[in-house]
């Protein structure tokens, strides 16, 4: 009787991922860590304009064009419109108005933060997985959830 694959391979392989490899996690480290360092200093370069449109600060006059794709097609707001207005207005210190315009920027904005050290210490340990595979993840779907969750809650406070 042939025996079966998964009797041949221990139960926490076949459902752990394919190994990555130490030089592709250190790529990608850096990368989360370039973006982080952009977003970061976006925050700081640009500003919200009353009409809500966000412009840097040295072409004042001039937005920008607006990239939610959902608000552009069919003229709804996605989970996450209003976050870069909201973060913008966390590094400018005015947490009123980044809380109104969208209630995770605030969450946002120190996920960022708390990038640097998290990605800092992975690249000087070499480690591809500093705090384990699963507590980053939960973070990351977590994160998911709540932007999910504060959307329905606005969308359905606004049928109300």
């Amino acid at each position: 009787m042939p025996s079966d694959y998964r009797d041949t391979v221990p139960a926490d392989e076949l459902v752990s991922e394919p190994p990555i490899r130490g030089d592709a996690m250190q790529r990608r480290h850096r990368f989360v860590l370039l973006l982080c360092a952009a977003a970061l200093l976006l925050a700081f370069v640009l500003q919200v304009r009353p009409d809500q449109r966000v412009e840097f600060r040295w072409f004042p006059g001039i937005p920008l064009p607006h990239t939610c794709m959902s608000r552009i097609c069919f003229g709804l707001e996605c989970p996450a419109c209003g976050l870069t207005r909201s973060i913008v207005y966390f590094a400018q210190g005015d947490w009123r108005a980044s809380l109104e315009t969208h209630r995770l920027g605030w969450l946002f904005a120190v996920t960022i933060l708390v990038q640097f050290p998290y990605r800092l210490f992975a690249l000087a340990r070499k480690d591809a997985f500093p705090l384990g595979r699963r507590l980053p993840a939960c973070f990351g779907y977590a994160l998911i959830f709540l932007l999910i969750a504060n959307w329905l809650f606005g969308v359905s406070s606004a049928a109300w």
